[in-house]
């Protein structure tokens, strides 16, 4: 049976996310997580949308790549420019307007399958940025 462990997982460039539960592997004595990259970088898109996390500019960039994404396609896809892309990706610590924080949300939604509500209040949050976001490994 494999070893488990709470991880505090910053290699996402976001600094409050856990993972509860890994599984650990260990390999010529070094202990590694035991879950494909892109799976866990799955995981914690899902958790950001589902949770209502806001938008800043390490979010969007996380999202664009954990949905593999380029910024043309996410342009495209949104009705904005690739320096619109960048810019938003690029406001370190300054939230994403609402409108903008939505369209966002309802986008990844639809890319990684998840269902949220249509009403405006569902889709928009009002959170301040989590001290903690546990993803369950």
């Amino acid at each position: 049976m494999s070893k488990r462990k709470t991880i505090h997982y910053t290699l996402c460039g976001l600094e409050y996310v856990y993972l509860i539960n890994a599984p650990i592997g260990v390999d010529s004595g070094e202990e590694y997580i035991d879950i494909p990259p892109a799976q866990i970088d799955r995981m914690i898109a899902v958790e950001i949308i589902r949770q209502g996390v806001p938008m800043r500019g390490r979010e969007v960039l996380f999202l664009r790549k954990a949905l593999k994404m380029n910024r043309n396609q996410w342009a495209t896809k949104l009705g904005i420019t690739a320096s619109g892309i960048l810019r938003w990706e690029q406001t370190d610590k300054k939230r994403l307007s609402r409108i903008n924080e939505v369209a966002i949300r309802m986008l990844c939604a639809e890319e990684l399958g998840i269902k949220l509500q249509g009403k405006w209040s569902a889709v928009v949050t009002e959170n301040d940025l989590p001290e903690r976001l546990e993803v369950a490994a």
